[in-house]
């Protein structure tokens, strides 16, 4: 499955975000390339929001900053890991924070990530949150701290609530992105035909949550399917599991009903965990017929994003919109999903 649907729109609108940032482009012409408008757009916001000082506003600027990374005539502090180190000494650093400093972290080639001091700080912001403990999994797995990611697993198990944060950083960039308004120049450099300025804001900010990397889920996968049987851990991964399977995000959803049909006996629970499977299926179907309308229709945009920022579950946002849509949320009683490797049907 698709990362989330907002993938569908990052990918159907990629030139949106896709380009390198300008730090020193000329003021905007007529006769200026589509990218270096967009370049120029996008340099204006992170100087804007770089100018703020609360946490959330530097946050966006650092995310947003990452596509000029390793830019000599960027100034170091109009870099990511500069605005990301005001972000958390911001008086209002919060668990987005802690969780975007850990995810940046592990980009790339990192080893041993997340670092002690990020982990200490999202465990201290968010101890709720089962994901939060998943870092802590990842980072013991890399330096063979066998039991401390068994801790860590117990710790995600005992969790109240899975929260990859995706909802609420993409609702975070989308208001940040409104830091300059959108002009027609902008839309039509961005290359996405029909697309409004909402719909623009939306594309920038889906093509940067969606880019975080989420090592943690290998690193709950390893643990659960490796050693079943050890201990209570075939009890711990199936709690995650749960928890995961009734969270807001559609990627982490889909990884926990995967994981529990892999872990659990046929019986109720599976049965349960293979029904809302096929609802999942059912509902990104209908979402991703209705994809170039959230980038195109204003309205549609709205209904998004504001359910994303009452409650800060994708899954919310994307009923909201199938309702708007009068698109139903549970599949006919004889729909089954395609096949994994089933032929695309024209």
């Amino acid at each position: 499955m698709l990362r989330c649907i907002l993938l569908l729109i990052a990918l159907f609108a990629a030139p949106a975000f896709a380009q390198p940032l300008a730090p020193d482009a000329a003021p905007l012409a007529p006769e200026m390339p589509p990218a270096q408008v967009l370049a120029q757009f996008h340099h204006d916001e992170i100087n804007l929001l770089a100018l703020r000082g609360d946490a959330h506003s530097l946050l966006a600027a650092a995310l947003m900053a990452q596509a000029d990374a390793g830019n000599p005539a960027r100034p170091k502090a109009l870099q990511t890991p500069a605005l990301l180190a005001r972000a958390q000494k911001a008086d209002d650093a919060d668990a987005l924070v802690w969780w975007v400093s850990a995810a940046l972290d592990c980009g790339g080639k990192a080893k041993n990530c997340p670092r002690e001091e990020i982990l200490t700080q999202l465990e201290k912001a968010d101890p709720a949150n089962a994901a939060a403990w998943l870092w802590a999994l990842h980072r013991a797995q890399q330096t063979g701290a066998t039991a401390t990611a068994r801790a860590a697993l117990t710790s995600a198990a005992q969790a109240t609530q899975f929260d990859d944060r995706f909802g609420a950083l993409t609702a975070m960039l989308y208001d940040a992105a409104g830091i300059l308004p959108v002009e027609e120049s902008i839309l039509r450099a961005s290359d996405q035909p029909g697309v409004s300025p909402s719909g623009f804001k939306l594309t920038y900010a889906a093509g940067i949550a969606v880019a975080l990397p989420h090592p943690y889920l290998d690193a709950l996968g390893a643990i659960c399917r490796k050693s079943p049987d050890e201990a209570g851990i075939a009890a711990d991964c199936i709690a995650v599991a749960q928890k995961m399977s009734e969270c807001g995000s559609l990627f982490a959803r889909s990884a926990g009903l995967q994981l529990l049909l892999a872990l659990t006996p046929p019986g109720a629970t599976q049965k349960a965990a293979s029904a809302q499977a096929r609802t999942l299926a059912w509902r990104m179907r209908g979402i991703g017929g209705v994809a170039d309308r959230l980038a195109n229709d204003s309205r549609v945009t709205g209904i998004y994003v504001q359910s994303l920022r009452a409650s800060g579950r994708e899954s919310d946002a994307v009923d909201a919109v199938l309702h708007s849509q009068n698109l139903p949320l549970e599949p006919p009683v004889d729909w089954q999903p395609p096949a994994a490797n089933a032929t695309p049907q024209p």
